[in-house]
């Protein structure tokens, strides 16, 4: 039979392997909110499978389903038939996309991304309000380095929504005297929502924006968003080439207390837990650089969550999830918080800007009487 849809042409072999063994249901933080089979990844091949027979034709209602997921990639790693089930969902998207079913909230995002640059319509000036003054004031002039060693990429959520986690980035390369420079105002979204919408615009975007970072001379680019990472580590050498190496702020971190370049002050005598991000963990295997650091910062405690590294629950913050079904993804968070509590966390850490929103949001939800004071950090704040 010939393969009438271009993810069947792609991944009919591993569709017809799923053998409905269920494990991937046990990970599915999706399932795990809504008991709803057609969910979880299970659900989700099978339903391709009716579609690729043609018993079933994309519709508004099998987007609602595969718009459902997060791309955590538990189920992935859970799967004995080695099914690459958020590659599978990524294509199909891609259709759902072409075919006009992509959910209203992610194609606000999208006219954000298209129109100002950033997922939340700000405008390109308001993207460096978060600098440290005398680095604003560099920028605001002109007056930042056009080449550097380094380039600083600071992420959406960090420069429009998060008020700490750039400024403790920048103040930690201060102290580590790295030769950095960024692209100010005229950096934009790296496009992975555009990715996990799929939208046809998502490769030019990329394009677009692999010129302007080349055009720093960098060697080396750093970013404290681990959606903007995985996106430049894995998808962009799809498109072309960056010419230099990409650090998340853990990595970038790690190696500069190893060399001995920064040094830790203070102390934090608390309980501290990580929280695996999913776009750092699963996707790119980065587990024990964060781990390495916190447990090098002096009175700390760290404790370990019972799910952690690639058994890690996801908080819920990913895949277009915050966007398309914010109720969903805060549930999704409630139940990561509640995993730190029981180990009496007093402080939960993650190397995600969407991670610490979605698990702050998640906290929130919880009574206060069970919560506690729990706080949420950024790796960038602990160093």
């Amino acid at each position: 039979m010939e393969a009438k849809y271009e993810f069947e042409k792609k991944y009919r072999k591993e569709i017809l392997q799923c053998s409905r063994c269920g494990f991937c249901q046990a990970v599915c933080p999706i399932f795990g909110a809504t008991l709803r089979p057609s969910y979880n990844a299970r659900g989700k091949m099978l339903l391709l499978k009716e579609i690729m027979e043609g018993y079933i034709e994309p519709s508004q209602e099998l987007a609602d389903t595969f718009y459902a997921c997060t791309t955590c990639q538990s189920c992935t790693y859970s799967c004995p038939s080695n099914i690459e089930v958020n590659e599978i969902v990524e294509e199909f998207r891609k259709k759902l996309y072409e075919d006009g079913f992509a959910p209203a909230p992610l194609l606000g995002v999208r006219d954000s991304i298209i129109k100002a640059g950033n997922v939340y319509a700000s405008t390109r000036e308001d993207r460096i309000e978060i600098y440290p003054p005398a680095l604003r004031e560099k920028a605001q002039k002109g007056e930042l380095p056009t080449k550097a060693e380094t380039l600083l990429f600071m992420g959406c959520l960090p420069s429009y929504l998060d008020m700490k986690i750039v400024p403790s980035l920048i103040k930690t390369l201060d102290a580590g005297e790295v030769n950095y420079t960024t692209l100010a105002t005229e950096e934009s979204c790296c496009g992975f929502p555009l990715f996990l919408m799929g939208s046809d615009e998502f490769e030019s975007h990329a394009e677009r924006l692999i010129q302007k970072i080349k055009a720093t001379g960098a060697r080396e680019l750093v970013t404290p968003c681990a959606g903007c990472y995985k996106t430049f580590k894995n998808i962009y050498p799809k498109i072309g080439d960056l010419g230099l190496e990409v650090y998340h702020s853990v990595q970038y971190f790690e190696k500069l207390v190893t060399e001995g370049t920064i040094k830790f002050s203070g102390e934090i005598a608390q309980k501290v837990t990580y929280h695996d991000p999913c776009d750092l963990g699963r996707a790119c295997k980065i587990f024990e650089e964060p781990r390495n650091i916190l447990k090098k910062i002096p009175g700390l405690e760290f404790v370990e969550m019972a799910r952690n590294r690639l058994d890690a629950r996801c908080c819920g913050g990913g895949g277009g999830m915050q966007a398309y079904n914010p109720d969903m993804a805060v549930h999704m968070a409630s139940e990561r918080v509640r995993d730190a509590l029981a180990v009496g966390a007093e402080i939960i850490v993650s190397g995600c800007p969407a991670c610490k929103d979605n698990l702050r949001k998640g906290a929130r939800a919880i009574p206060k009487q069970e919560r506690g004071k729990i706080k949420i950090m950024d790796i960038t704040e602990m160093v």
